[in-house]
């Protein structure tokens, strides 16, 4: 028998053999990779997870925020780009619900009345009406931030939200007045006197004129418009009646600061023939503030058209450095706040009988009652002689006073 013939099939059996546990040994070492690899990506998946999460919850937070903006986050005097698509596609789908895009024609009105449907959720719907969609709450604010921004009335009077159409507020008519008390002696009852100001909200509000020729791409920049148009006015009006309503048809009866000031006396009026802004001398500035209350004077201010600024900077002359215009931007005069109010008459050389020049004192005292929202509407018959739209905005508010010694006014002489 040949030996060496059966010896080599065990050698070729061996090396396979051994070949077969190298390659076992690769596969753990691979299996044992992959495993930690696969560990690895796991945590690493999990911390993914956790960091997509907390990114979602930001992001629902910045929405929210953008929604419910802040004054003082409307330092850019522009609401945002949600709301101007909200403003702008409700003046379109009213204006196309009216004939009044009938001039453009094809893929170009079909896209601009498609995305403002869109906007609105309008796809299922056939029309529009200002019932059918008011402007949401949300936005609506957005633009009473705006008229903030722009107007003095809002800003240093006390805002309050009127629930009903008439509303009676309690006034503090006399206080109880405290003192010693003998011994043994009955203690009298101190009850303080009120009587009601009633609140009786106001319809105010005009037309914006808008042209007809409105494309897709111009929705933002029309409803950024549109915000900033409306809020100034409202701003400007709301002002006029807080600072210039004396009590004619003009404002519906309401008396605003000069007026109720001089009903109740606290009015500092220059001597006869001081008839000029330019008469008002630094004393008589200065003499205001003893027309108000104890309480209004630690925490007055004063109300001054911006030109006043000229004849105040005058005062600083011989040593004396009344007015001051602090790095921040804050005009005082002898340390109190100087606030300009641009309705207010301006300073010059004119005379002009019986005016109110300014006033001094805290208008926090001042209530700004507003009913319900702005609302939003839309017209083409109104200019249909020059192929325009009008957008009506429209708000309720009514000012009232509920200290009658918290504010006074300086007056320029009655001839």
């Amino acid at each position: 028998m040949n030996t060496d013939t059966n010896i080599q099939p065990l050698d070729e059996m061996k090396s396979l053999l051994q070949q077969i546990q190298w390659a076992n040994r690769e596969l753990v070492k691979d299996y044992q990779t992959a495993s930690t690899e696969i560990k690895t990506l796991g945590a690493s998946h999990q911390k993914l997870s956790t960091d997509f999460a907390e990114a979602q919850k930001h992001l629902e937070q910045l929405r929210r925020g953008t929604l419910g903006a802040t004054s003082a986050r409307m330092a850019h005097q522009a609401v945002t780009d949600d709301c101007a698509r909200y403003i702008a596609a409700l003046v379109v789908c009213g204006a196309d619900s009216m004939g009044g895009l009938s001039h453009i024609k094809g893929a170009q009105r079909d896209a601009l009345v498609g995305e403002c449907k869109n906007i609105l959720g309008l796809e299922t719907r056939s029309a529009l009406t200002t019932s059918d969609i008011p402007l949401p709450t949300m936005y609506s604010q957005q633009i009473v931030e705006l008229v903030w921004k722009y107007g003095q009335a809002r800003q240093y009077t006390t805002v309050y939200p009127l629930g009903q159409g008439t509303t009676k507020l309690p006034q503090l008519k006399t206080s109880p007045t405290f003192g010693f008390i003998a011994q043994s002696a009955s203690v009298a009852e101190k009850s303080p006197q009120i009587q009601f100001v009633t609140f009786n909200p106001q319809k105010a509000g005009g037309l914006v004129r808008i042209p007809s020729e409105i494309d897709a791409d111009s929705i933002v920049p029309l409803g950024q418009f549109l915000a900033r148009y409306i809020a100034r006015e409202m701003a400007r009006w709301e002002d006029t009646v807080l600072f210039l309503a004396d009590g004619t048809g003009t404002y519906n009866s309401l008396k605003g600061v000069g007026q109720t000031a001089i009903d109740n006396s606290l009015v500092l009026q220059l001597a006869t023939s001081k008839t000029k802004p330019t008469d008002i001398t630094m004393t008589d500035v200065r003499n205001l503030r003893a027309k108000v209350n104890a309480a209004a004077l630690f925490s007055g201010a004063y109300y001054f058209h911006p030109s006043m600024e000229a004849l105040l900077r005058s005062y600083n002359a011989g040593g004396n450095s009344p007015f001051v215009v602090n790095p921040n931007g804050q005009a005082t005069f002898d340390g109190f706040p100087i606030r300009w109010v641009g309705v207010l008459p301006v300073y010059d050389g004119n005379a002009h009988t019986s005016q109110v020049q300014g006033a001094f004192g805290d208008l926090s005292y001042w209530y700004f009652g507003e009913r319900s929202s702005v609302s939003i509407e839309t017209s083409r018959e109104v200019y249909f002689a020059t192929d325009e739209l009008a957008v009506r905005a429209l708000e309720r508010f009514t000012v009232q006073l509920m200290a009658t010694d918290a504010v006074a006014a300086l007056q320029l002489a009655a001839s």
